[in-house]
């Protein structure tokens, strides 16, 4: 029989320079949000009466994780102060990492993430943070095959901004509680958007993140009894052959429809905004390989198209957006970028420099680990560029050989 697990900190720091208001108010918001979900064993956990350590916090987490077996659904919380240190391992972008702060010094988010590597297959993670700067407090990216369990995060901020809080409770967390209940069904990939909506506040953003793309489009804080995230026995799939339909907003029109084919492919789709247009359509397949669909602009078609194998690493992206676009859509229906996966782990990479439907970079198209970069820039038929890397990815040689400027018609 699979566990059900919450344990919901709440840290004030009363008696310090740095004490907070309506914390330990959050944690019993959140325990009141697991006690919804059908969890079991909740525990909620405040500073008022003696500090909470370092040890208390990752001990908890730590035992949480160890203990899972498959099935098991667990809530992690944490309400109080966070914020940013220099990165002690070259992980991150900013060159800093987020974390959350305890009696006796903070957490950081590789601690964290650390500690989520060792969940077992088929266990469910739900952590969530009200906290400043916890945007990417664990360090969950799409794909991160490394965790064998299911990994959703839920923050109260940006990386670079900080979250309110009352005495009654923080915006997010009270936001967070007023979605869950007014909004049965909400998806992860919806539920960052509602609670912005619902907080009052133009200063933070709510962000979630998980480490497979299929967790984004179930329900966000679904009941135990309904949960869905154990991959090796889904009873609330939908029939074979069967349909499901959500009118989420009363409006007449479907938000979501998931349908399963007879075969057991699985396709869902979602309409985010509500206008009658599915903006993401996820496709999974019965070998576990899922296809996610991104109508990004509106348009009806898809602007970015990924694939991902069973074990939730990407296999396949393609991008409907210019080079050197800074990721805006270009939305003329051609797919300007493309990245695949081989079966025998390289990478073949194709790029439409002028978006004429025709790839002037072909990488690696012979499959021997090396990306050949044919570059053709001005269609004369002519490599002008040959890029060479080595299997781990480095560039090896950069030669121009033919007679373009590489500087000015490449980049500009």
């Amino acid at each position: 029989m699979p566990n059900s697990v919450a344990i919901c900190f709440g840290l004030n720091y009363p008696g310090t320079s740095g004490s907070l208001e309506g914390c330990d108010m959050d944690a019993y918001t959140m325990s009141d949000v697991a006690a919804s979900m059908g969890i079991e064993d909740i525990n909620t956990v405040t500073d008022t009466d003696a500090p909470i350590t370092r040890e208390q916090v990752l001990g908890s987490l730590r035992e949480m994780v160890t203990s899972a077996q498959p099935g098991d659904t667990l809530l992690f919380s944490f309400a109080g102060h966070g914020g940013q240190t220099a990165d002690q391992n070259g992980d991150e972008g900013d060159g800093k990492d987020e974390f959350i702060q305890c009696s006796d010094g903070p957490i950081t988010d590789d601690e964290i993430r650390a500690i989520l590597a060792d969940l077992p297959e088929g266990a469910n993670m739900t952590m969530v943070c009200d906290s400043c700067r916890s945007g990417t407090i664990a360090d969950i990216d799409l794909g991160d095959s490394d965790i064998a369990g299911n990994v959703v995060v839920l923050s109260a901020t940006a990386p670079h901004e900080n979250s309110g809080d009352d005495p009654d409770g923080g915006l997010f967390s009270n936001a967070l509680a007023n979605v869950v209940a007014n909004n049965p069904g909400v998806t992860w990939a919806e539920v960052a958007e509602l609670i912005d909506a619902a907080d009052g506040s133009d200063t933070q953003t709510a962000n979630v993140s998980a480490n497979r793309p299929e967790l984004l489009y179930e329900p966000a804080f679904a009941p135990v009894a309904g949960e869905a995230r154990d991959e090796t026995e889904d009873e609330s799939a939908p029939a074979s052959g069967s349909m499901a339909t959500e009118d989420r907003d009363g409006d007449g029109r479907q938000e979501r429809i998931v349908e399963t084919l007879e075969d057991g492919t699985v396709v869902d789709r979602v309409d985010i905004d509500g206008d009658g247009v599915t903006d993401v359509t996820a496709t999974h397949y019965t070998d576990g390989t899922t296809m996610l669909e991104h109508d990004m602009n509106g348009d009806g078609y898809a602007d970015t198209v990924a694939m991902f194998s069973a074990e939730g690493s990407v296999t396949y992206v393609s991008t409907d957006a210019p080079v050197f676009s800074d990721g805006a859509v270009s939305g003329d229906g051609y797919h300007e970028t493309r990245l695949e996966t081989n079966l025998d782990g390289t990478q073949s990479i194709g790029i439409d420099y002028d978006g004429d439907g025709v790839l002037e970079t072909n990488a690696d198209t012979n499959h021997d680990g090396l990306i050949d970069g044919a570059m053709d820039v001005n269609q004369d038929g002519a490599s002008d560029l040959v890029l060479g890397t080595n299997l781990a990815g480095a560039v090896t040689d950069l030669a121009a050989i033919a007679d373009i400027n590489i500087g000015c018609d490449m980049c500009c």
